[in-house]
């Protein structure tokens, strides 16, 4: 009982509310001191009334930069406290008129600060159990009226500041308070891309502000080599570091112990803003590996974005067609590879599958992308099915929109590589909205900082997805040529290699010698005589490729083989063949004519009239089925590839069309023209 009367009585000395009345008991016994030893002294009394006076000045020096009442109360609590003291040192404190004021005035001094400090409190903090919480200038003005107040003293770290904050309950979210996130920089006068929110899973009202006020990673760091040199692909990709210093890590094969799915990833990024180079440390760092093989196409900088990895890539098509023959060869292979692995008792590619069976773990990389989605190449199937089969796909791209890449594909996409972007809509298409919420501005630094990014994938802490990083400075050819030279050579087994049969027998091979010798400008080592096509035979192998997805879209429909013999289920033999649109003669069949191509003025200046002839007719949107036939003898006069490429060209302007949710649609638009 005398213990805890003793801790009751010490909780209360030391109660923030008792320390004004503590000053004000003080002041009693401080002077009948003073009076016992200065009472008769002039200079004492002259001493006191100067001290007195310096104390005072000092409390408005000192309170500058405080609300005006706060400064106004100390100065003249200090004032009338040392007042006191220097009239209980002359005269006699212990007179009932100067013992009177004391016990009065003080009473009031002490109550004043009381009620002050009372006021203080945030209430909605108080039904929460918080205490101490004291308001926060910058909150309240980036907020507006929200009651915004911080719960507790921000953990101040070197060049890091985490300040909990309190949000009223039913007034504003904390995804609203990510979407101000640039005006809070404002009033820090700091960069957007330093401050981050974390919002407290398990109470909606309430969060951290991450403040990360210098950019560490302005001077980039070297590359520091394979992260797991002959080690297994389960192992983590290590590309770059985050602004803490902890390195940039992702997985792409399934984990049996987590349970973490393998991960197909989109890569988004604008020119020069590091996007290649980022995925290229993701792919040497995979070749280093023991158990794994990686499979590439570029068809527009084929060579730049490969270099010193064209010897030391399993197959690697530098051309669309190509890169299509690698497409169409993926889907036998997908199959082939699931089949292998279900019947040898495998849900999912783990190292044991490969040790079993022979078959690595597969990574393609397929860059410019959206260049193969806007000419019809389909890859929904791929993506959907390839993760089980011990495949990753990259899907490289600049932005992420509707008319690129088409949303079946892009919602398979499980991780994502976001490096800088032309403005906040192709940020909000590439990244998940929490992210953005959470502070994510990739759009801030567009391409003016190559290779800073945000990663967002499995297995990574949901802490770190707004957290910017930038991977490592590139090294150069001859240094990542010397270690992928020494590390594992892994073949792609023969399950692999016999379901993609002719495309991946016949494709080119490169050496060391030709990276070196020739920095990269031969075509590498042919099995055929030459890969050099003519317009013909390209166009042939374009309507090829075109008439075997046709065939395989009849198939799907019918629910059976095309040369199975008799009519399929479900479809009435008897049924009469509607006649066929002259639009849809374009693709097939078409009687040929005398071709003569274009020049670019000649095509652009017939689409820009065809657009204007459309706008006549009041039409709301357009695709490429409008601009049909493509063939050289057309009123446009370019390929099929050139009038697709110039619609998204089109639609990224948004002068004469705009994208629209549909792929290979757009809106018509309806500018003004110009009077002369």
């Amino acid at each position: 009982m005398a213990d805890s009367l003793k801790a009751d009585l010490r909780k209360a000395v030391t109660h923030p509310r008792m320390r004004p009345w503590l000053t004000v008991a003080a002041e009693l016994p401080a002077t009948v001191a003073a009076h016992a030893l200065w009472g008769d002294s002039p200079v004492a009394a002259v001493g006191l009334t100067i001290a007195a006076g310096v104390l005072t000045a000092t409390t408005w020096w000192a309170g500058e930069g405080t609300k005006a009442p706060r400064r106004l109360h100390a100065t003249l609590s200090t004032a009338a406290g040392t007042s006191y003291l220097l009239i209980g040192t002359v005269g006699d404190p212990l007179d009932p008129a100067l013992l009177s004021t004391l016990v009065i005035g003080g009473a009031v001094a002490a109550g004043g600060w009381n009620i002050r400090q009372a006021l203080r409190v945030n209430p909605e903090a108080s039904k929460d159990g918080q205490q101490g919480a004291v308001e926060t200038g910058v909150l309240v003005k980036a907020l507006g009226n929200a009651k915004a107040a911080l719960r507790g003293a921000p953990k101040v770290e070197p060049n890091k500041v985490t300040a909990p904050y309190q949000l009223a309950p039913g007034e504003i979210t904390n995804a609203e308070v990510g979407r101000r996130i640039d005006a809070i920089a404002s009033e820090l006068g700091v960069s957007p891309n330093s401050i981050r929110i974390q919002a407290d899973p398990e109470n909606a009202a309430q969060g951290q502000l991450v403040l990360v006020p210098k950019d560490v990673l302005t001077d980039g760091t070297p590359w520091p080599g394979p992260s797991h040199f002959g080690g297994s692909i389960t192992d983590e990709v290590v590309i770059g570091l985050y602004e803490d210093g902890e390195p940039e890590q992702f997985w792409f094969p399934y984990d049996e112990q987590t349970k973490r799915n393998a991960t197909h990833f989109l890569g988004a990024g604008m020119n020069g803003s590091g996007k290649s180079e980022g995925f290229k440390f993701a792919v040497i760092d995979a070749r280093t590996r023991c158990d794994v093989i990686v499979w590439g196409v570029d068809p527009s900088k084929g060579r730049q974005t490969f270099g010193p990895l064209l010897p030391f890539m399993d197959w690697v098509e530098l051309t669309e067609a190509g890169g299509n023959n690698m497409i169409e060869a993926l889907s036998p292979v997908i199959t082939a590879r699931a089949d292998a692995l279900g019947v040898a008792g495998f849900k999912n590619w783990t190292p044991e599958a490969f040790e079993k069976l022979g078959m690595p773990y597969m990574i393609v990389w397929i860059e410019e992308a959206a260049r193969f989605f806007r000419n019809g190449t389909e890859m929904e199937g791929l993506v959907m099915e390839a993760r089980s089969a011990g495949i990753s796909v990259i899907i490289s791209l600049q932005r992420p929109s509707s008319t690129s890449m088409p949303t079946d594909v892009r919602e398979q996409l499980g991780g994502v590589l976001c490096f800088g972007v032309k403005g906040s809509t192709t940020a909000d298409m590439a990244l998940p909205d929490d992210v953005r919420d959470a502070g994510a501005r990739p759009e801030a630094w567009e391409n003016r900082k190559p290779g800073y990014n945000y990663l967002v994938a499995p297995g990574i802490d949901e802490e770190r997805y707004p957290m910017k990083a930038r991977t490592f400075t590139p090294p150069t050819d001859e240094e990542i040529i010397a270690v992928l030279s020494i590390a594992p050579k892994t073949d792609a087994g023969a399950v692999t290699v016999n379901a993609a049969g002719e495309a991946y027998a016949n494709r080119p091979l490169f050496t060391v010698d030709d990276v070196l010798t020739n920095n990269g400008a031969s075509p590498g080592i042919q099995p055929k005589e030459s890969i050099v096509m003519t317009k013909e035979e390209t166009e042939a192998a374009e309507q090829a490729r075109l008439e075997q997805q046709v065939d395989r879209e009849i198939n799907a429909a019918v629910g059976g083989d095309a040369d199975d013999d008799g009519p399929a289920p479900d479809v009435d033999a008897d049924q009469e063949i509607r006649p066929v649109e002259a639009s849809e003669m374009w693709a097939f069949g078409q009687a040929p004519v005398d071709r003569v191509e274009k020049t670019q003025d000649d095509a652009w200046a017939e689409l820009v009239a065809m657009l204007a002839e459309y706008r006549d007719e009041d039409r709301e949107t357009v695709g490429p089925k409008d601009f049909a036939p493509y063939g050289k003898g057309s009123r446009i006069g370019r390929s099929r590839a050139w009038v697709s490429e110039k619609l998204g060209d089109l639609a990224d302007e948004g002068i004469h069309l705009a994208e629209t949710e549909q792929p290979g649609v757009y809106k018509l638009l309806y500018p003004e023209m110009a009077t002369a």
